[in-house]
């Protein structure tokens, strides 16, 4: 026997399916800034790359491990950094 009568049962019920269409909808706005932020992330090398933008290489070069804040994060980028510092000189 249920210590929740069939009303209790079915606002139980609906709790969940409307906190499962959330968690849904959370994760496809997280989706889509990730990608955001891929695509962003691939506009700026675009520009590093191909040094469209003057100064932006050097000021990238100079602020980037400043801006990061993991050390794993400050070891990933270290090669990028040590790349844009070269292709400065």
């Amino acid at each position: 026997m249920s210590l929740l009568n069939k009303n209790e049962l079915k606002e139980q019920q609906r709790i969940n399916e409307l906190q499962l269409k959330i968690n849904r909808e959370k994760q496809k706005l997280d989706k889509k800034l990730t990608r955001q932020k891929i695509l962003l992330g691939s506009f700026m090398i675009d520009l590093l790359e191909n040094n469209k933008v003057e100064g932006l290489g050097q000021y990238t070069a100079d602020h980037l491990e400043g801006f990061l804040t993991r050390e794993g994060d400050k070891e990933l980028m270290k090669e990028v950094i040590k790349n844009l510092n070269r292709s400065l000189r």
